[in-house]
């Protein structure tokens, strides 16, 4: 019911004089965006994520890949773990160092990791429910459904639409906080 009553007012917002124009842009954008993340090949871009486990945050650094099945994390920092790979693909995910498998505990009661906090985040770019599009400032942004208690808010150059920042939050929680650049499609 929430999900019907935002869409219809978005539409009535639409419809404003003098707002249709800069809303239209917006949800232009946004679908440039998200009709180019379906369609890709390829995707590559580096992430400084914090992730927020509620007693304890951790902060990494990271390359990401997709390639069109399957998602590679490569973290850069912190240094410990340098050159570990995660890979995710349609739903199943491990992590390998020289065999080592690491563990990477959930960030919220739906299961979501560090690991899979990026593919969670392409995916819902891809096809998540849109709950809400506004302008933050010169910036575009979205709000995404991820998961039944998660919404992904994902922040755009309006000049792309290039995705350049996203906080996934659960529970009304914000568990994972990114900082996106060099994002490439292909």
């Amino acid at each position: 019911m929430r999900k019907t009553a935002v869409s219809a007012l978005m539409m009535i917002l639409l419809l404003l004089p003098g707002c249709g124009t800069r809303e239209a842009r917006l949800e232009e954008g946004f679908n440039t965006l998200r009709e180019a993340v379906t369609a890709a090949q390829s995707i590559r871009f580096r992430a400084a994520m914090t992730a927020d486990y509620g007693d304890s945050v951790s902060e990494y650094t990271m390359s990401v890949a997709y390639d069109g099945q399957q998602t590679t994390v490569e973290l850069l920092s912190p240094e410990l773990l340098a050159g570990v790979k995660a890979t995710a693909l349609r739903g199943e995910t491990g992590i390998s160092y020289d065999g080592v498998i690491l563990g990477a505990g959930p960030l919220d009661r739906e299961g979501l990791t560090p690991v899979s906090a990026i593919p969670a985040m392409l995916e819902a770019m891809a096809s998540g429910y849109v709950e809400l599009l506004w302008w933050d400032g010169d910036a575009m942004a979205a709000r995404l459904y991820v998961g039944e208690n998660s919404v992904l808010t994902l922040w755009m150059d309006s000049a792309g639409p290039v995705p350049t920042a996203a906080e996934i939050a659960a529970d009304g929680r914000t568990v994972v906080t990114l900082r996106l650049e060099g994002w490439e499609i292909g």
